[in-house]
């Protein structure tokens, strides 16, 4: 059974938001998708109890996306005993937060470059640079 969330009287199915997701990921600069490397993105419907547990997150918090690895200027130049890196996009906070297709669209956006950032270990102010 397809899972259905009601966004503004339409309906987001679960393809629906990874195509978004995957767009978001076409859109990343330039200058740093050409060089994204060992990057595994993922879709989950919210942060397990034991990543919440980790970040100290509250139940009332939400969380639309998470970096886990060594941000690339944090690895010395050691590669070969890293796992890959995993960016995980969390689809029910941002359907409950965004109430339309096109402001959920760009949270996304958001989110995807967001923890792209974190990979290349920009700050947040870099990160922001971008928008």
């Amino acid at each position: 059974m397809r899972e259905r969330y009601n966004i503004d009287m339409k309906e987001v199915t679960s393809e629906e938001f990874e195509k978004l997701v995957s767009e978001a990921i076409d859109h990343i600069p330039e200058q740093y998708s050409s060089v994204l490397e060992e990057v595994v993105f993922k879709v989950e419907e919210q942060p397990s109890k034991e990543q919440r547990v980790k970040l100290g997150l509250r139940d009332c918090d939400a969380l639309f996306g998470l970096y886990e690895g060594v941000p690339r200027t944090k690895r010395n130049g050691q590669v070969h005993m890293l796992l890959p890196d995993i960016i995980t996009i969390f689809k029910f906070p941002m359907i409950q937060m965004f109430p339309d297709k096109q402001s959920l669209k760009q949270q996304i956006y958001e989110t995807v470059w967001h923890e792209v950032a974190h990979y290349f270990g920009l700050n947040h102010e870099q990160i922001h640079a971008f928008k």
